[in-house]
């Protein structure tokens, strides 16, 4: 297992720290922002699966993962947010991540989408072994009002697989 924050599974009771970080104004470009009763709704749907990432003391992050039921076995990462960016949390939060999708919920792909503006979370993803896969313009509404391309992005289990032997 890979070391990092360590990851629990998010309960009713941290819906409301989720929804206040979410709100941060400097996350307002990148993270789309559900209202509490979405979050609740998603959390108690099998298809999701919500993380906190903590480290000794409080929580230093999130993770939400969907497509945990599907036949094809691909999982997305809709979100994962570090409370305090340019630490290293992120890439040790990703291959903790990636030990759960490929690990515990038997992922055969694990795959996301990013602002194409987003060069710190790309960088991270790339750095993971993630390959980008294709730029979807113009196509998500985002946190401040404007219009953004994706970048779809994804890591197969072979991918995944190979690193873990090489390490």
């Amino acid at each position: 297992m890979s070391e990092g924050p360590r990851l629990r599974t998010t309960t009713d009771d941290d819906l409301g720290w989720l929804v206040r970080e979410e709100l941060r104004p400097e996350f307002a470009a990148y993270i789309h922002r559900w209202p509490e009763d979405r979050h609740r709704q998603n959390l108690s749907d099998p298809d999701y699966r919500y993380l906190i990432a903590e480290d000794a003391t409080k929580p230093v992050g999130y993770i939400i993962l969907r497509g945990i039921e599907t036949p094809e076995r691909s999982i997305e990462l809709v979100r994962i947010v570090v409370i305090e960016p340019g630490r290293g949390l992120g890439r040790q939060l990703l291959a903790r991540i990636m030990d759960v999708a490929f690990g515990d919920l038997g992922a055969n792909r694990l795959w996301l989408d990013v602002f194409d503006d987003n060069e710190r979370a790309r960088r991270a993803y790339q750095a993971s072994g993630f390959v980008e896969e294709g730029l979807l313009r113009d196509s998500c509404l985002r946190g401040d009002g404007r219009l953004g391309s994706l970048v779809v992005m994804s890591v197969l289990k072979r991918e995944y697989e190979k690193v873990q032997i090489t390490t």
